[in-house]
């Protein structure tokens, strides 16, 4: 079947190529402008009721080629302004149309996104609800890593693993393999269930960062369940008949607390450089290298012991290629080397002799990557990654008397993990008519690992094969369904996974979006293979497990209420549904006391909605969003007295001002993280030796979050930052448990009140 598909997509494009050859083309081409005269990015050109067009670049220019005649062009604004004039093409002659002006100003134009698309689209014309933030979000924000980023966004939560010094994230309720990490569309590897490359990739290279919530397997394959959180890196100033070049510098000094030393040690110091050269030949290249020195959090530990681990990263990538108007090609190459440092105390009796345990990190994360848009209504996109991860724990014991220090031979002391992958994708978005385009796809994905803890070197791969359309049967309806489906995987893989996904223009400004998708996740390599055995320990993979899977609907309402030159609000109502189906969990086996492996046995979902508003007035910009999301009770199937779901509530908002006549920008950014309880079983013995057992509410509190910043221009080319992080001063909270035989525990979440200053430098500008 797949090989008729193929021939098929084959013989229908050699015929659109003859058909193209008909009639000689020539070359159109133009700028267009907003109406404060900025160029206008993303801007569709269209002959009328022809397939000819294009689409303006970041300085508003566009080109294609079409047919000598007389035509009705088309200048569509992504915020859905349109004009419509005629032109003559004539063939000899120079067809540039210069300075056509759309009817939006600058601050008018929405955002543009790439995650899940055929190709660019505005927010409001992608089927899909996307959410950014952007450049300008990251720049008043001053964060030093993804986490201080993302901290304070709705539906996101950040919890702490203290012993191993990383971060996992949460979305849509859902989190670790649930949640797909994406570098420019390339999913990134994780040693398990936490999303650790989140916190190791470079935020001084991020451009910008896009949140779709819910299943997005039919593109992007497995562990999209949850959602994806697309991580797209600054690519530079884009092809330019000029040469160009660039140097950008960035030094940011904070407190963890009360504690800091200037530019060492306690505290956290990140300087940041990046240079780029863009060749009017369409050569370019950019590189860029970042140190974070985090000196760790103390907190209310005494001796050499640190609540949080002291942190030390060199982050380096390297970035060069081809482009011109129709050809995008580059390589990237990302490198971390990533330093965890777990300093203990020694015993009361010998304090002289301390055993420490750290962990050291590399990896390497390579890309190669094309466009070609080989016509008018044909783009095809492939990309090649090859990725390499490598974690060793180190525990070393030292007498301090002596300055002597030792590898300790304790079991499980020493460890190196790690894992390689390959990925490739290729895709192909064909307009077969205005109303109609596909766009037919090929992923192949090869994971390798290796261990302590893992049996052997075992590998798992797969092939997919994925097919979305885009149909607008009429101005007001926009359909799009997918699929994927496995050629060949190491697994028990679904056969298909479908999508449908749906938007209705109700009115001029007001959309409905209604979907379904299919999600599924893989088992991971650990979950196949794991091996641990020890006196308290028997613990191994499961190499006969299947891929979880889930149902999802979703629907939005978004609701343009102003736009007009002065003053933009749009409002949002959300909501959504998982149920998820045959979670692997590990359980103990019925047969073998004391021995665990895992099992498809599980069901778990969430449902929850949210409120988000979006304020656009002079220099004035502000959010408010709101969210509820719902956990679901598994004991509630044999109680039906209790509660299908346990609701948490979340409040997030951002307020900036920038002031024209000074150059200053003010922005407060606040998060409400509200009580989240579960219901626990849990197995006793009491007093008077009888075994029991019960039921009972177990979470955390509530708490706030937020950071203040004020960014003051000192120059064209020089920025000074400074602010107030945690304004609330959250360091821990301690467990909610509604049982008397509830052993309490503390997260922690934050170092507390910590004050921070910072410095940017970009400086650009043109060679021979």
């Amino acid at each position: 079947m797949l090989k008729n598909i193929f021939i098929t997509i084959l013989l229908i494009c050699s015929v659109s190529g003859v058909w193209g050859q008909k009639s000689v083309k020539v070359k159109v081409s133009g700028n267009v402008i907003t109406t404060d005269g900025v160029p206008a990015e993303f801007i569709n050109i269209q002959l009328k009721n022809t397939f000819y067009g294009g689409t303006s670049d970041g300085k508003g220019y566009f080109e294609f080629m079409a047919p000598a005649g007389q035509y009705t062009m088309i200048v569509q604004s992504i915020a859905a302004h349109r004009r419509e004039f005629p032109v003559t093409i004539e063939e000899g002659k120079e067809n540039h149309f210069a300075d056509i002006e759309i009817r939006e100003n600058i601050n008018q134009l929405e955002q543009v996104v790439v995650t899940g698309q055929f190709s660019p689209q505005s927010m409001r014309n992608s089927l899909y609800r996307v959410r950014t933030v952007n450049s300008e979000q990251i720049r008043q924000k001053a964060p030093t890593s993804v986490q201080s980023l993302l901290n304070t966004e709705i539906g996101i939560r950040l919890s702490n693993d203290m012993a191993l010094g990383e971060t996992d994230f949460e979305l849509m309720g859902m989190s670790g393999n649930n949640v797909k990490i994406l570098l420019d569309g390339i999913p990134l590897i994780d040693r398990g269930a936490t999303k650790q490359s989140l916190s190791q990739l470079d935020v001084n290279s991020i451009e910008r960062v896009e949140i779709v919530e819910g299943p997005m397997s039919v593109v992007y394959g497995t562990d999209a369940l949850a959602g994806v959180i697309n991580i797209i890196t600054k690519k530079g100033d884009g092809y330019s008949e000029e040469n160009t070049w660039r140097v950008g510098a960035r030094v940011q000094e904070e407190s963890m607390g009360k504690e800091y030393d200037f530019f060492k040690d306690k505290g956290l110091h990140n300087e940041s450089i990046d240079l780029g050269f863009n060749h009017k030949s369409g050569l370019f290249v950019n590189g860029g290298y970042t140190r974070n020195n985090h000196g760790g959090w103390q907190g209310d530990l005494t001796g050499r012991e640190k609540r949080w681990h002291p942190k030390d990263q060199a982050l380096m990538n390297g970035m060069f290629g081809f482009q011109n108007r129709n050809m995008n090609v580059w390589y990237r190459l990302d490198f971390l080397d990533e330093k965890i440092f777990g300093p203990n105390n020694g015993s009361e009796l010998q304090p002289e002799k301390v055993s420490d345990k750290d962990f050291l990190t590399k990896r390497y994360t390579h890309q190669l990557q094309s466009d070609w848009k080989l016509d008018n209504r044909l783009d095809v996109h492939a990309a090649l990654s090859y990725q390499d991860y490598k974690r060793r724990t180190r525990t070393t014991e030292s007498d301090l008397s002596t300055g002597e220090k030792w590898l300790s031979s304790a079991e499980a002391s020493q460890d190196i993990t790690q894992y390689k992958a390959w990925i490739a994708r290729a895709t192909v978005a064909w307009n077969i008519a205005p109303e109609f385009s596909v766009q037919p796809g090929v992923e192949y994905q090869w994971t390798q690992g290796e261990g302590g803890r893992i049996d052997g070197t075992p590998k798992v791969s797969d092939l997919a094969f994925f097919l979305s359309a885009e149909y607008k049967p009429w101005e007001w309806l926009s359909l799009r369904p997918g699929v994927r489906t496995f050629i060949v995987a190491d697994y028990d893989a679904p056969i298909a996974i479908p999508s449908v996904l749906t938007k209705f223009k109700l009115t001029k400004h007001m959309d409905l979006r209604l979907s379904y998708a299919y999600g599924f996740r893989s088992p991971t390599l650990q979950e196949l293979y794991f091996s641990f055995h020890n006196d308290n320990h028997d613990i191994d993979g499961n190499p006969d497990l299947k891929a979880e899977y889930s149902h999802n609907i979703t629907g939005s309402v978004a609701y343009r209420v102003l736009h007009s030159e002065k003053i933009h609000l749009t409002t949002t109502l959300s909501g959504f549904y998982n149920d998820f189906r045959d979670k692997i969990s590990l359980a103990q086996n019925v047969d073998i006391p004391n021995y665990n492996t895992y099992y498809n046995i599980d069901r778990y979902k969430t449902v929850g909605g949210s409120l988000e508003n979006s304020l656009s007035w002079g220099g004035l910009r502000a959010n408010l969003n709101v969210s509820l999301i719902g956990r679901y009770n598994r004991y509630a199937t044999g109680d039906k007295s209790m509660p299908r779901f346990r609701y948490s509530p979340e409040v997030s908002t951002s307020i900036s001002y920038h002031i024209e006549k000074t150059g200053t920008d003010i922005s407060l950014f606040y998060k409400y993280t509200g009580e989240r309880k579960e219901y626990y079983y849990h197995e006793y013995t009491t007093a008077d030796n009888k075994k029991e057992s019960e039921i009972y509410l177990r979470g955390m509190k509530s708490y706030h979050t937020g950071d203040l910043t004020v960014t003051q221009k000192l120059t064209s080319f020089l920025h000074l930052n400074a602010g107030v992080k945690n304004l609330f001063n959250l360091t821990s909270l301690e467990t909610i448990a509604e049982s008397p035989n509830d052993t309490p525990s503390v997260s922690y979440l934050g170092c507390g009140r910590s004050w921070s200053v910072g410095l940017s430098f970009l400086l650009n500008g043109k060679f021979n």
